[in-house]
This record gives structure tokens, sequence and C-alpha cells, in this order.
């Protein structure tokens, strides 16, 4: 924890000097975060491996300043952990002694547990310095890098926030106006129960996607041109399998316990099916897409 009331927010935050931010990583996600940080008005800079991505980001006015190596110390109010699953971890304790006390820092990981857990602890026995709030928006594209980046790509879509019970309201709800200012609608959940439902509502569609084409492409072999016959539904339903397969390998393996779980339940769902289908069932197929629909519906 903090000190005293003077050391909660950082200047930026309480209007005594124009807002800055960080962006650690410039790959979709960080790069949207830094266009839609400039269209805010916040002054950003970024950290990223990739010169060339730094180049662009500065030549679209996103970012004003970039390093290929992170700095002594960074004077932000807001930093953004942009980066791949199994980095995570390091650029956080990166952040420890490089930004002032009262630094707002979050992520953008779809896997809250190891990260959280990690913050807690570092919360726990005040080593940190700074706030940290988990976060995931629940959007992205198949493809990646800063070229793929949009200051438009959270408007419309949830953003889920995973804040530690001890951080102070008013630091969640300063996060909250930000991503709100996007056009994103905020969720809260817990890290645990966030890994479990996102494992149903993201992970396992990826797996579906990749199933689903490679058993398309088995039948093609076999002497069928199905893959000629691919239209609208079979293109959106497997567009998701383009995704990276370095960042997907990782999800998939760190988060494999709940996906396991959401998978059984999907095998269930699928046996119903299939039943239906042996028995020539019509009615309870058709019973299952009524159903199907009003889940649907609760999709805002």
């Amino acid at each position: 924890m903090l000190g005293g009331p003077e050391e909660i927010l950082t200047p930026g935050w309480t209007g005594h000097r124009h807002p800055k931010a960080c962006i650690i990583g410039l790959g979709l996600i960080g790069g949207s975060w830094a266009g839609a940080l400039h269209r805010s008005g916040w002054q950003v800079c970024a950290v990223d491996p990739e010169k060339a991505s730094i180049d662009e980001a500065v030549s679209r006015a996103w970012i004003q300043a970039g390093w290929t190596e992170m700095p002594q110390f960074l004077e932000v109010d807001l930093v953004i952990l942009a980066l791949p699953l199994q980095a995570l971890a390091e650029g956080y304790d990166q952040l420890v002694g490089r930004v002032p006390k009262g630094t707002i820092v979050t992520d953008v990981g779809s896997i809250k547990t190891e990260i959280c857990n990690k913050s807690l602890a570092n919360a726990q026995n005040g080593s940190s310095g700074f706030y940290f709030i988990g976060g995931h928006p629940m959007t992205g594209s198949e493809q990646s890098g800063f070229g793929a980046a949009n200051p438009t790509l959270f408007r419309n879509y949830p953003y889920v926030l995973t804040p530690a019970g001890d951080c102070p309201p008013n630091v969640v709800q300063k996060l909250v106006e930000v991503i709100q200012g996007f056009g994103a609608k905020v969720i809260f959940r817990e890290p645990r129960d966030h890994d479990v439902e996102v494992a149903m509502v993201s992970h396992i569609p990826h797996l579906l996607a990749v199933a689903l084409a490679l058993a398309t492409h088995d039948i093609s072999q076999e002497g069928g041109a199905a893959l000629a016959l691919a239209g609208r539904s079979f293109r959106e339903l497997t567009r998701i399998a383009d995704s990276s397969p370095v960042m997907w390998k990782e999800i998939m393996v760190r988060n494999s316990e709940a996906i396991l779980g959401g998978l059984s339940l999907w095998e269930h769902r699928i046996k119903e099916l299939r039943d239906s289908l042996q028995q020539g069932d019509g009615e309870a197929i058709a019973d299952a897409f009524r159903k199907a629909h009003m889940v649907r519906g609760y999709i805002n």
C-alpha cells in the first residue's frame, strides 16, 4: 500500500500537470492504446524493441518519444503493460523504482490470475510503489503488430478490470474514466473468474476455429474440394484461426485448466446435438437453435 493521501495519485491525475502515459509494447493493443490516449489529449511515450514501430507511432503523432530499452525513470501517471503473457512479469518488475509513487499501472493480458497474484504479493510487502489494476480488452484482430493498431479498437466492446480489493476506489475510478472515454464498457471481475469465463468466450472459440479449419482441410484432401465452397459462415467462423500461433500457444498452455473445463461443457452440448442427429430428432435440434438464440440475446 502507498502512504498518506498526498501519495495517492500522481500530479497528472490531480490536474496539476498535463497527464502523461507510457505504453510498454507497441503491438496491436499497445498501439491502439497509444492512439486512443493521444486522441484523449494525453502526452504519450512508449518502449518497444522494434525501432520501426516507435518511428511509425511518432510519425502518426500518437507518441512524442520512444525507446527501444526501458529508461531509468518514467515521469508518467499511467503505464500500460502491453506485453506478451510470458513477458508480463519481467515488465512489471522493471517498473519497480522507475515510476513515481501513485502511478497507475495496468496490463492488457488475456489471463489475469498470474499477474494479479504477483501484484498482490508486491503490494503486501510494499515493494512496488505504484497501483496495479489488471485489465483485458475484449476485442482484437487476427492481425498483429503496430501496423494493425486502431485508436477506435476498444469502442463498443467490453473492457475487463480486475483491481485488488485494497486498491482505493478513486484510483480505480480514474482508470475507468480513461477507458470509458475510449467508448468501451468497463466490467469488473475477480482474476480467477475472468480466466474461467474468458476461456469460454475467447480461448475456446479460437480452438474451435482451428479445429474446423483443419477438419475441412482433411475432407478436402479426401477428394472433396470443400474449401472452394467456403462462404461467409465458414470464413467468419474460421477468421480467428489466422491469429498469432506464438501468442495463442502461451494463452492456451497458461489457461489450460479453465479451457479444459470449458471444453468439457462444450463436448457435452456437442454430444447432445450428435445424439439428436443420430435419432433423427429434428425438433430437439430446432429447440437447441431456439435456446441458442436466447443466449445470444444476452450479448450487448
